[in-house]
């Protein structure tokens, strides 16, 4: 699944590792070298990011949100949003830009989209889902560089969540350098 999700601040990678090398084991050498274990975990992260940054942190993560919901039909509704994920000293961490696409009769409930993170708000309503990474990257972006306050590479990753083996959300996620220092 190629999807790209529009946004007018455009990310330039430097490279990308695609899907089939994501396989992130204990032996690849390749990308251990290429990757820091701290970026490893951040990277391939299965569980909500929002909580492993609550735990990194010691406190409670803000979120700022923006979104757009685009009604197409009576069966098929779309979601695009941006959010900010922030420490108390409103230093960014995280920027995640997200489609949503609903085309079934969802038991999932589009309420979970408003206002909350999307990992905290499935874990809140005990719904299972499956991530699929299809890339992380590196790369860079004046509009990343500037609300991170860095002149660095970035690192990224795109991923879908599925529910009933169906896809409901493709997600874009940027990483401020920042992170790593929470690791000390």
């Amino acid at each position: 699944m190629n999807l790209y999700i529009y946004t007018f601040h455009q990310f330039y990678p430097f490279f990308i590792l695609p899907n089939s090398d994501i396989k992130l084991n204990y032996y690849n050498t390749e990308i251990k070298q290429l990757i820091s274990v701290k970026w490893q975990l951040i990277l391939t992260n299965e569980g909500s990011f929002t909580k492993a940054l609550n735990a990194l942190t010691g406190k409670k993560i803000k979120v700022k949100m923006s979104q757009k919901y685009n009604y197409k039909s009576k069966h098929i509704n779309r979601n695009i949003r941006c959010v900010w994920l922030e420490n108390s000293l409103y230093t960014k961490l995280t920027f995640a830009r997200s489609l949503w696409l609903f085309i079934y009769s969802n038991d999932i409930n589009i309420e979970l989209i408003k206002n909350k993170p999307i990992g905290n708000s499935f874990i809140e309503n005990k719904i299972d889902i499956y991530r699929n990474i299809h890339e992380i990257y590196y790369g860079y972006s004046e509009y990343l560089e500037k609300n991170f306050i860095i002149n660095q590479g970035i690192w990224g990753r795109k991923y879908t969540l599925y529910y009933n083996y169906n896809s409901y959300i493709t997600i874009q996620e940027f990483f401020s350098p920042y992170i790593m220092t929470l690791f000390n």
